[in-house]
């Protein structure tokens, strides 16, 4: 099976009334190597991921995975799993529920179960499970995101995790996605880029512009 590749190319989109873009305009993530997208702030990172997401069309360009592309295709089959700023789990539900959020409508309940405990195993908390989010580090409640994202989408191909400023660091999710899931890419999305200071490298940053100055 050959390595899994986010390619983005060209990909435009409307922010307030103006066309936004990236800057270089092709982006590649592998395996290896994490990416990095800077944004003006939260709200501007935000509707870069529900692009990539597709909960947002793009005006321009393609999104790929491995050269399939997905520009077009609806969120579940796109396979980019999604790991919110600060975790964004559901605070009334234990860690267990909170992974299977979403398993459960498509699956029965020995499905689900079975699913939150091997995902909860291949990330190491299993011993979370019972909890709820208010009595979890931040570290722990991005490592429970992540595998609410890797229940939810299923058959996942690359991971996007979002870094927005009031939130605790994505660190954790990034360290435990190269552990856990090593085959996959990486894009991480920031508002700040001394938050991700020491993930970046001229070769795997990218900014989001006004497409004109793209």
């Amino acid at each position: 099976m050959s390595e899994l590749r986010l390619q983005l190319d060209g990909l435009s989109w409307y922010h307030g009334g103006d066309r936004r873009a990236l800057k270089p305009d092709r982006l590649t993530v592998g395996v290896g190597r994490p990416a990095v997208v800077l944004a003006d702030d939260a709200a501007d990172a935000e509707i870069f991921s529900d692009v990539l997401l597709g909960q947002t069309w793009p005006v321009g360009g393609r999104i790929r995975i491995s050269g399939r592309e997905v520009t077009t295709l609806p969120s579940e089959e796109r396979g980019i799993a999604l790991v919110p700023a600060g975790g964004g789990l559901l605070p009334h539900m234990t860690v267990e529920q909170n992974i299977g959020f979403g398993t459960l409508r498509r699956h029965g309940e020995d499905f689900r179960r079975g699913q939150v405990n091997y995902v909860a195993e291949r990330l190491k908390i299993r011993g979370l499970l019972t909890l709820r989010p208010h009595e979890l580090p931040p570290d722990d409640r991005l490592r429970v995101a992540l595998a609410r994202a890797m229940c939810h989408w299923q058959g996942a191909r690359a991971v996007v995790i979002e870094d927005h400023t009031g939130h605790p660091s994505c660190h954790a999710a990034v360290s435990e996605s190269r552990k856990a899931y090593p085959d996959l890419p990486i894009l991480i999305v920031s508002d700040a880029p001394h938050r991700v200071e020491t993930l970046r490298t001229p070769a795997t940053s990218w900014e989001i512009v006004d497409a004109v100055e793209s």
